[in-house]
This record gives C-alpha cells, sequence and structure tokens, in this order.
C-alpha cells in the first residue's frame, strides 16, 4: 500500500543541470567561468537560451527528477501541483530529499522527517511525496478521494493499515519502500521491520499528471512480531478498524499541520 505512481515539472537540480551541459555542450560551462568579456556573456546568453529549449525535450533521457518542492527545516512548501504548505512537528527530525525514478513512468521526490530514539531506533517517520508522470509516459493519477478524509482544504483519500516494510523492501528494492529503508540504513538508522501507517493521497491536477501522499508511521514490531501477518491483504498488509484508524489519524494531525492547502 505504499507504493503510488505520478509527475510534474519544476527547476532542475544543480548537478543535474550541469551533468545536462556538459554533455550537450561543454562550451557552456566554460563560458560560464569568464565575468570579463561582454562579448563572451552574449554568446553565452544565446547559447543557454538554446539549451533550455533542448533541455525541456530532453531532460527525460538523462533521467533527472525534477520537482517544485522546497524545505527549510520542519516547513515544506510546494507552490503548484499541488499547492501545499505542511509544517512537521519539531519532535521530528528532516532528512536530505529522496529523488527517484519509478520505471519510465514517474519521478518521485520523498521528504523524509525521523522521530528516533537516542540509539538511533525509529519510532515515528513522516513522508511526502510528490510524484509526477514523466514526459511520454501513458500513465496518469485516476482515483477518487474515497474513503475520504478532510485535511487542510482538501479532501484525501485515506488509509490506516500495518505494513509489512522489511519483507516489502526486500520484495521490490527500487521501489518506494526498499529506497526508503536502505536511505535510512544507510544514514544509521534502526528500521522496525513493520509500520502502523496513516496514509492520505490525492491527485493535485485535473490532468492526472501528479500526486501527493502523506504518510504516518509509527513503529510496530511489538505488537506484530509474526509475518505474514495474519489476515492480511494481498499486498501483505494488515487493515486496521475504524476506531484504530481514526485514532492513528488524530496523531497524524497533531504532528503534520497544513499551513495551506
Amino acid at each position: 500500500m505504499l507504493r503510488s505512481r505520478c509527475c510534474s515539472y519544476g527547476p532542475v537540480s544543480l548537478s543535474c543541470f550541469h551533468r545536462f551541459v556538459a554533455r550537450l555542450d561543454p562550451g557552456v560551462c566554460r563560458l560560464s567561468q569568464r565575468s570579463d568579456d561582454a562579448m563572451l556573456h552574449r554568446q553565452s546568453n544565446a547559447r543557454i537560451a538554446a539549451f533550455v529549449v533542448l533541455l525541456a525535450a530532453s531532460l527525460a533521457q538523462f533521467g533527472c527528477a525534477t520537482s517544485f518542492s522546497s524545505q527549510k527545516d520542519q516547513t515544506l512548501t510546494s507552490p503548484e501541483d499541488p499547492t501545499l504548505i505542511l509544517r512537521i512537528d519539531r519532535s521530528f527530525h528532516p532528512l536530505p530529499p529522496l529523488k527517484f525514478q519509478i520505471e519510465s513512468l514517474t519521478n518521485v521526490d520523498r521528504r523524509v522527517f525521523v522521530d528516533s530514539d537516542g540509539k538511533g531506533a525509529i519510532r515515528r517517520l513522516v513522508i511526502v511525496q510528490f510524484e509526477t508522470v514523466r514526459p511520454g509516459a501513458g500513465f496518469r493519477f485516476v482515483y477518487p478521494p474515497r474513503p475520504p478524509a478532510e485535511f487542510g482544504a482538501q479532501t484525501y483519500r485515506f488509509g490506516a493499515y500495518v505494513h509489512d516494510d522489511e519483507t516489502e523492501a526486500a520484495k521490490l528494492p527500487a521501489r518506494e519502500a526498499g529506497r526508503t529503508r536502505n536511505f535510512l540504513l544507510k544514514d544509521g538508522f534502526k528500521v522496525p521491520s513493520a509500520f502502523r501507517v496513516a496514509r492520505l493521497a490525492r491527485v493535485t491536477d485535473q490532468k492526472g499528471m501528479s500526486e501527493v501522499i502523506i504518510f504516518y508511521m509509527e513503529a510496530a514490531d511489538v505488537d506484530f512480531p509474526i509475518r505474514p501477518f495474519p489476515g492480511a491483504d494481498e499486498d501483505g498488509d494488515l487493515t486496521l478498524d475504524e476506531a484504530e484508524a481514526q485514532s492513528l489519524l488524530a496523531r497524524m494531525k497533531s504532528v503534520v499541520t497544513p499551513m495551506s492547502g
């Protein structure tokens, strides 16, 4: 249930920009280092303008994920698709962005916030995922916000379940669970095998090109030591009853605040 699909267009990362420029026209990189020659500046501007056109058409070939979102401490801002500002409680520590592709379909930008003990054992996670359809892909996000949950000014599709994170990560290492688990382990965290998860998702544009998903996750190994979970669905997840789901959603809302959107 942690899997998703989508895409949006935004500023290209600096490393991606330099890599593409160097492959397309090394002269542009050399020109950018010369500041005193007016003629070279004019030539550089013309070449950069041509480059931007080529970049827009060719970015997908080089696999550079794009994103509008910006992050400062506990505040996460996305100016469009979606227009959203979230504030994460200070008990969570923000990590660097985690960006990757899912096959040839979507670009993923995951923002991960961790609450852990003094030994690095994860107690809770907040993950905000922006996902956009890659140029040329035929995939679209199409689903209604049901079962519904109000969050800020928007209605999201809501789900709450126990997730076998370790098993899914091992089965699908190139997907969200696998990449995020590896990301956390490499950073020195001790990652639970199972999580209770509250999940909010919505399509963020009329063409189905972008999606935002907000996860709130609590370590659940103590309560669910046996896997596969008895009564689990086809994804290996165990759906929580309504009372547990609403309680988990309330805990999510206590640490993730929509400031706008």
